[in-house]
């Protein structure tokens, strides 16, 4: 370890847009009822709940995961702030999950419905996943972990003196249940998403001194996937993103507390293919949760780019890759992604979060209610909007590492020295470090030189030039004696810079020193339009772009196109500011005559892609959780899969399954199917059926690069005549199998209006 984290509770966030992040998120904590998110806890101990538990996700299968995240996020906010309202909520769910976990009597929590009839079951050797459900249940080890996490923090952050206790009983129980799985039963159980349990049980193993969680934790090794990382290959391709995050998060801490090298190599090659090969400008990963092939970013971009939690996880990770190796590279990520996305996701009046963090040319930021969604996402950002201070400093025993520029205070609790930084930053990048000591005390500080400072820095120490080599992407080191007072005042010129898509160089965003920019399209429409898709093409050549924008008089880090956008001039605004606005980040760069080719081709597939999109009535894409959760997905001997960057869900012999898709009550529409296209298995071997009634042939409509083909299908009006939605369900013939089916949508038969 060549540096340490600071504790959470030395750090202060004093100002600025993080701190305001910070306010916003603890009004949100506070005026959440622990007793609605405690419900199902009591209701399943056996005792009469408190209050009615909340809408979406919290009346659902992965009910329960809110609670933990909701512990967590009360518990880092108190260490941020020292607010005690927030420690009195810690203190109040603590207490009542100890009631429950008493009447169940053998250690166990939880909120999951039939959570004790689905671990009885694995338990005794009956194991089934179809790929986010385990047993039926909806990923309910990602749930547990959840609660393993806040209670851990309760016990690290809230030193809640019955959290570990609660946490060891918890430990004891889900010990006896894997105690008679052999290691290939629990391989499938690992099938299905289980968070970070790795990471919880070897935290849990340091911190009540019993080895045997630690052995536990190593159960929870996921061959399929950690065996590829720590070859060094990269196959995240087809693979649920935030579903691997948290297990290389977990072996990272298994690194910590066993010294096994593999456990370091799988994690470090991981983070550098997700951050260089699979990240897109803002720092966030994923397309509609999944990771595609590395380094190919261009054909995925759309509303579902970068879900929060993936970006929540990197930076856990990050933190622990940093005090591993002291690399300001690892910081200068954090920073992208921490200002770019996770500020970013972050609606900046109400305070409400994004699942997903929309690239979409043209798209808009879609936030989730904070009383009625509950998504993975809300929770995780209980927590990141609660932790801004925890990657700010870090130390050895004569080294301050300053690597985000934050108005704030740390506590130095070993020199007896505080340090505080006071900055307009991201606005400007000039700050000043003051140093407040009794007496003189010598050591180095180190300041982060990032990768956006073409032009270097300029430091003073208390007024005077400070010489020094200061590179992108390393530290300039200061090593003296302090006194009170001194002083250490930094420079870090903004430029406007360009970034390209990694394969489509002509493909481009705009940055400003760390800021993403957005152009500015207006108030977000009904539905998208030409205007607003056409807005993301620049015409004119590469090297002239930043020279064509041009700050605005009056507000900080905005500029104006000059004679540069296809659409007229627009403003481009920090990324993080954006929200109710529609905004391109990414945008197409032509030349002059390469534009008077592409131009009709170009609105010839706008022209498409707005139609079909102004036809779609509904649509789900297979094999992805939150969609398939949305549409009620079920069926028996159902297969998943992934191909050319698709998910696909298929059957064995005797399978089916089923989606309910929204429909118009008094206007014909139709069913598009989309298939991966297989010369050896035509379309015959298996019946559709809308509630129940056959479906005809279908039409083949068109293909997709020889690679899929969607056909469409008459909906009777018979079937949808006053109804809003409908059972579609492919049922296989005897011996049959149904296609792999790569996406569906209900459409209507022609534009309306």
């Amino acid at each position: 370890m060549k540096a340490q984290a600071f504790d959470l509770h030395k750090v202060s966030i004093d100002s600025g847009p993080l701190y305001h992040a910070m306010e916003l998120n603890a009004a949100y904590l506070l005026s959440l009822e622990p007793d609605r998110l405690l419900s199902r806890f009591r209701e399943y101990a056996g005792l009469e709940p408190k209050a009615a538990h909340y809408e979406g996700w919290e009346a659902r299968g992965i009910s329960g995961h809110t609670l933990g995240h909701y512990l967590s996020g009360c518990s880092l906010m108190y260490a941020s702030t020292g607010d005690e309202r927030l420690l009195e909520r810690v203190n109040d769910v603590i207490d009542e999950l100890e009631i429950c976990q008493n009447n169940h009597g053998n250690g166990y929590i939880s909120g999951i419905p039939r959570g004790k009839e689905i671990f009885e079951e694995v338990k005794a050797g009956d194991i089934r996943s179809q790929g986010f459900d385990l047993n039926g249940g909806w990923v309910p080890l990602y749930t547990m972990h959840k609660l393993f996490a806040g209670l851990r923090d309760a016990h690290l952050l809230a030193h809640h003196p019955k959290a570990l206790p609660m946490e060891i009983k918890l430990g004891d129980w889900l010990e006896d249940v894997f105690r008679g799985l052999d290691d290939e039963q629990m391989q499938r159980v690992l099938h299905c998403e289980f968070g970070g349990m790795n990471e919880v049980l070897t935290d849990l193993a340091e911190h009540s001194g019993e080895e045997r969680f630690l052995k536990l934790a190593e159960r929870f090794y996921h061959g399929e996937v950690l065996n590829d990382l720590a070859d060094s290959r990269d196959t995240l391709a087809g693979r649920h993103a935030n579903t691997q995050i948290p297990k290389i998060i977990g072996a990272a801490r298994q690194y910590e507390v066993t010294g096994k090298p593999h456990y370091a190599n799988l994690s470090r090659f991981f983070w550098d293919r997700v951050v260089h090969k699979h990240s897109y400008v803002i720092g966030g990963n994923s397309y509609n949760e999944h990771f595609g092939e590395p380094g190919k970013l261009n054909d995925r971009l759309g509303e579902g780019t970068c879900e929060t939690c993936n970006t929540y996880n990197m930076l856990k990770l990050t933190r622990h890759m940093f005090e591993w190796d002291a690399y300001a590279a690892y910081a200068d990520y954090y920073e992208r992604a921490m200002f770019n996305h996770i500020l970013a996701s972050q609606q900046p009046v109400d305070g409400r979060v994004c699942y997903f963090v929309s690239l979409e040319m043209g798209g808009h930021k879609t936030f989730n209610s904070q009383y009625e969604d509950f998504t993975c996402c809300v929770g995780s950002g209980m927590e990141s909007h609660s932790m801004y201070g925890t990657s700010i400093y870090f130390h050895t025993p004569q080294t301050i590492y300053v690597n985000q520029y934050v108005p704030s205070t740390v506590t130095w609790d070993e020199m007896d020295v505080q340090l505080k930084q006071e900055t307009l930053f991201p606005q400007t990048g000039r700050g000043t470090l003051r140093v407040i000591s009794k007496k003189p005390q010598s050591f180095t500080i180190k300041l982060r030189c990032p990768y956006w400072a073409e032009q270097g820095m300029i430091i003073k120490i208390n007024g005077e030039a400070f010489t020094a080599e200061a590179c992108p992407t390393s530290y300039v080191v200061i090593e003296r004696e302090w006194k009170e007072g001194d002083t250490v005042e930094y420079d870090i010129p903004m430029t406007v810079r360009i970034e390209e898509m990694s394969d489509n160089p002509r493909r481009i965003a705009f940055m400003y020193g760390p800021l993403v920019l957005a152009g500015d399209l207006g108030p977000v429409a009904q539905e998208a339009n030409e205007e607003h898709l056409l807005a993301s093409v620049l015409i004119g050549s590469a090297g002239s772009l930043t020279s064509k924008l041009v700050p605005h008089e009056n507000e900080p880090n905005t500029f104006r196109m000059n004679d540069l956008g296809y659409v007229g001039d627009l403003q481009l605004r920090p990324f993080y500011q954006m929200y109710d606005r529609s905004y391109t980040v990414y945008w197409d760069l032509f030349s002059t005559e390469e534009w008077a080719l592409a131009e009709a081709e170009y609105r010839t597939a706008l022209a498409y892609q707005l139609e079909l999109e102004r036809r779609t009535v509904d649509v789900v894409q297979p094999a992805e959780m939150q969609p398939e959760r949305d549409h009620a997905f079920t069926g028996e001997h159902v297969g998943l899969g992934s191909i050319y960057n698709r998910k696909y869900r298929d059957t064995w012999p005797g399978g089916w399954f089923s989606f309910v898709m929204k429909v118009l009550p008094d206007e014909p529409v139709q069913l598009a199917v989309t298939y991966l296209k297989d010369s050896d298995r035509p379309h015959r071997d298996f019946d559709i059926t809308a509630d129940g009634q056959m479906l005809g042939e279908g039409k083949l409509e068109s293909e997709e690069m020889n690679k899929f083909e969607t056909f469409t299908y008459e909906l009777p009006q018979s079937v949808t005549s006053q109804k809003n939605e409908v059972t579609i369900r492919f049922t296989t013939h005897p011996q049959g199998k149904v296609a792999k089916v790569a996406g569906l949508r209900v459409i209507r038969h022609s534009i309306v209006g």
